[in-house]
């Protein structure tokens, strides 16, 4: 069985929650026979963003579109306070080589109206060249990093005395870097209207992102694409075939070059990005019939957060605090923005909207399968 964890679960720590008052009360109220499988929903803390941006003749209106629903990405990074690091570069190998382009060449979340320089940055021209090399181009990007990273931490010791013993050993963990930071995760977005063209292939790409945060830490590196659909597509842009294989193997997702509006992709790749899950595991197998999958957030939770539910209960937030996780939602099944069961792996799936925001319990109950009222 294969039990390494990608970066969608391993972004995701799934903690059984310890009831409070409230909930013991639920409980109590419920037969004693019905399970309830209960998880919290965290986010990452730090995560380095590359986007490998396709800078070919076709591709003015799609970077006009990326910078223009931008928004809808960086909202989950504001939203869940993610120390994000995002740089840009192009498909093009001759002559960005991997460089970052863009003033500032690293947008943070101190960067002054990052909105408008992400937009600025992201448009990075149509006079690369046609021969678009995506993944040798975030290969280049990573390895200058590394580089860069490297020479920091040489100066740091060269400044070293034999006055300070530690000074070595601390320049190694305690260098503060701009990009490709140890403790954060990668995140690699590939905008193509074609697929790539490496002279390597997927798999080789695949081991070299596995292993670029170090030996044991592949977890931390997932790679995603706004693409030509695959197989095929009505917008005449290539299948992204290479792109897709490579997300799948690294547990990114993908989203389409053809969209007229990319906000929904984009919201849906800074959700992956950040690590807010989707998928959430039944303890045992269900008595479907009897499945009903609920999400409590804060009293003073907004609107927005509860927007998409089909019931919101608030009867527990009377007498709570207003940041007592006790506003119960109730989340409609099936549809695009709803939950639905999936029978291969025992999880509940949360699509569109519907996916639970940061900190919010996410409450799975059921009878076991040949059980119930």
């Amino acid at each position: 069985m294969h039990h390494r964890l990608r970066p969608s679960l391993l972004l995701t720590l799934l903690l059984p929650l310890s009831w409070g008052c409230n909930q013991q009360k639920l409980q109590a109220a419920l037969p004693p026979d019905v399970r309830v499988d209960t998880y919290t929903q965290q986010a990452a803390s730090k995560i380095d963003v590359l986007w490998v941006i396709d800078n070919s003749g076709s591709m003015a209106p799609r970077q006009e579109n990326l910078a223009k629903n931008f928004q809808a990405f960086i909202n989950e990074f504001t939203t869940n306070s993610v120390d994000f690091r995002i740089g840009i570069t192009t498909t093009d190998t001759f002559k960005q080589a991997g460089k970052f382009v863009g003033n500032p060449k690293v947008i943070t979340p101190q960067t002054p109206n990052l909105i408008n320089a992400f937009a600025v940055n992201v448009k990075v021209g149509i006079s690369g060249a046609p021969y678009e090399v995506g993944m040798e181009a975030a290969r280049m990007a990573l390895e200058l990093n590394i580089a860069q990273n490297a020479a920091s931490v040489a100066t740091c010791k060269k400044a070293c005395t034999a006055a300070v013993p530690s000074c070595p050993s601390d320049c190694e963990t305690k260098t503060q870097f701009t990009f490709l930071r140890p403790d954060a995760y990668l995140y690699v977005i590939f905008v193509s209207d074609e697929d790539d063209k490496s002279s390597q292939d997927t798999r080789y790409f695949y081991r070299y992102f596995e292993t670029v945060k170090g030996i044991g830490n592949d977890g931390m590196v997932a790679t995603a694409a706004i693409m030509g659909d695959t197989p095929t597509n009505g917008c005449g842009a290539a299948p992204g075939l290479k792109y897709k294989a490579l997300s799948d193997l690294t547990g990114g997702e993908v989203g389409s070059i053809c969209d007229a509006n990319f906000a929904a992709t984009l919201k849906k790749l800074a959700s992956n990005a950040v690590g807010l899950k989707r998928k959430f595991a039944l303890q045992v197998l269900p008595n479907l019939q009897t499945l009903k999958v609920f999400i409590r957030y804060p009293c003073n939770a907004s609107s927005t957060a509860t927007a998409n539910c089909a019931a919101v209960d608030r009867s527990f937030c009377t007498e709570a605090e207003p940041v007592a996780v006790n506003l119960l939602c109730t989340v409609p099944q099936g549809g695009a923005d709803g939950w639905s069961y999936e029978a291969t792996n025992n999880v509940v799936f949360f699509s569109g909207e519907s996916v639970p925001g940061l900190n919010s319990q996410i409450e799975l109950q059921y009878y076991e399968e040949g059980k119930g009222p």
